[in-house]
This record gives structure tokens, sequence and C-alpha cells, in this order.
């Protein structure tokens, strides 16, 4: 059973971060907690929710805190969380918001690129992404689907209505069918773990605790369409060149793309910056692309290649 005490440390760090309206200071009220292991140790042990069907935390709140301040946390609670978190569904995809889509605390483990994870751990992380809509996984799972309409006899010559914006318009049986998979899947709690080019794909991917071989074969598996895959990295990009240290209180930053991820050099960004930490995090990033390019490059990259291929065969 839940102590008094939890309960109303948890309630006051629910309110400051995520209350409507908040009230209190989320820091302070996180600085007196994480300093009783006692209350900690309590936080992150499991509670059924009320249904009594999935596992929970029985402080979330506090289980979220200490993913996101895992430097400055107990060792020991924070392995302890970790370890539940890949060895238990329920929990890697808690979080707060939309189940479709929110922060997950799996992800939340994944910021921390000092945390050893095990072979075993990688697996499930891997497995939690490639249920993201877009991967090669689902896209032979729509196939599938397909077959499986056709084999029943299932097709766009029956004429059925779905009802869009207010209105009833007609509809092959078989579109229909597939646009309601689409639907039911993409509201599923399968898609917990964020959302766009940042969601748990782009987390493992910028992970270190997977090798350059193993990124080569999840980068082809996480995107199965090249368009698709082509507008995630250039989100990626502009998401550096967009990165609020670049303004310096002007409305636009002085390099486009091309120059920051082409002419800049560590040094001149470390000049721009005047600050190590800052040169070294917009640096990572930069490296980070220029990395994906030669794993997976982008349509136009391939286009080129090909077409230099060929220029220099014929001279």
């Amino acid at each position: 059973m839940t102590t008094n005490k939890l309960k109303d440390l948890e309630e006051q760090l629910y309110i400051a971060c995520h209350g409507l309206p908040k009230k209190g200071n989320p820091e302070e009220i996180w600085e007196n907690i994480k300093k009783e292991p006692e209350v900690l140790t309590e936080a992150i042990q499991l509670r059924k929710d009320k249904f009594g069907e999935k596992d929970l935390f029985k402080g979330t709140t506090i289980a979220e805190a200490l993913l996101v301040d895992y430097q400055n946390t107990d060792k020991e609670i924070y392995q302890k969380i970790i370890n539940t978190i890949y060895s238990n569904t329920d929990i890697a995809r808690l979080g707060f918001g939309s189940i479709n889509g929110r922060t997950t605390f799996l992800i939340m483990s994944l910021w921390n690129h000092d945390l050893k994870l095990t072979e075993e751990q990688k697996n499930f992380a891997v497995a939690e992404a490639m249920n993201k809509r877009g991967t090669v996984k689902q896209n032979n799972e729509d196939l599938a689907y397909e077959q499986k309409l056709d084999e029943n006899g299932i097709t766009d010559d029956i004429t059925s209505t779905i009802e869009l914006g207010g209105s009833v318009n007609p509809i092959g049986l078989k579109a229909k069918s597939i646009y309601m998979n689409h639907l039911f899947a993409s509201m599923s709690e399968t898609q917990a773990h964020g959302s766009g080019a940042f969601d748990i794909r782009y987390q493992i991917l910028r992970n270190p605790n997977w090798t350059i071989e193993e990124k080569q074969r999840l980068i082809m598996d996480f995107w199965y369409d090249d368009e698709e895959y082509d507008e995630v990295v250039e989100e990626w990009e502009w998401d550096v060149v967009n990165d609020e240290a670049n303004y310096k209180g002007e409305p636009l930053p002085p390099f486009d793309r091309y120059d920051l991820f082409y002419e800049y050099t560590y040094d001149m960004l470390l000049n721009y910056y005047g600050n190590k930490k800052t040169a070294d995090r917009i640096w990572d990033e930069i490296m980070f692309c220029k990395q994906m390019h030669e794993l997976r490059p982008q349509q136009w990259e391939k286009e080129y290649k090909q077409k230099e291929k060929k220029f220099n065969e014929i001279n």
C-alpha cells in the first residue's frame, strides 16, 4: 500500500509539472523528494491501474523525475527503474499525454548516453521502435492485411460508406478496411515513444549503445519509404540550423543548412558560440546527420552518385 507521504509528494510534483493549472516550483519540490531514498524506492514499486490490468509505478511523476535528472539521482535506484522499464512493456510505454506519440519512460532512458544497455535491453527497445508506423515491419504487416482482404473476397467492387468531415461518402470496401486498419493502428498504444522525426527511432540511432553496423541495418528497417526517410533527415538538419543558440537575438541565424553542415568547422562553431558545451552539442548533431547520410544516403545523393558513375565511365 502506498504511504501517505508518497501520495502527498507525488501529488505536489504532479501538480507542479503537469497540473492544469500548474502550481508550485517543480525544481524545489524535486530537490526535497530526491533526498529521501525511502520515498524514491517506494515510488518505483509497481501497482495496477484502476482497471486492474496494466502496471504503473506508485509514483509516476517521481519516476519521471528520476529519469530526467539521471545525473543527480541515486545510482542504485536509477538502475532499478531502468531494469523495470526494459522488462515491462506497460512501464516502457508509460508517460504523460496521449498514448500514441507521447514521450515515454523508454525514450527518457535513451537520453542517458552513459547508460550501458545489455543486448536483451537493446533488443527490447528496437522491438518497440519497430512498432512505429513507417517501419519495414509495419509495411509487411500492412501488406499481409491487404492479402488477407483479397483472400476473403473483400475488394473495391463492393461499395461501402465512410463518414469524413461530417459527410457520408461512398468508398470501396477494401479501401475502407485499409483506412480503418491504419486509423486504429495509429491510435494504438504501440505508437507510444514519441512522434515525428524525433521519435524512438531517432533516439536509438543517436544512442552509442548501438554499433555503426547495427545502425546501418536499423536505419534501413526503421523507414520503409525513401521519401519519408528523406523528410526525416531534413527535419533533423533544420532542427540544428534553427537551434536557439544560433540566433543570438537576430531574426535569422547567420548560416543556411549547407553552410552549417559542409562549410563550418568545429573551431568556427566554437568561435561563433564562445561556449564549448554549445559547440560540442551542435557539432555532435552535425556529425550524427552526416553519419546517417553515409549509412543511408538520401535519394538525391544516390542519383548524383549514379550520374557521377556514368560520367566517369563515359570519360
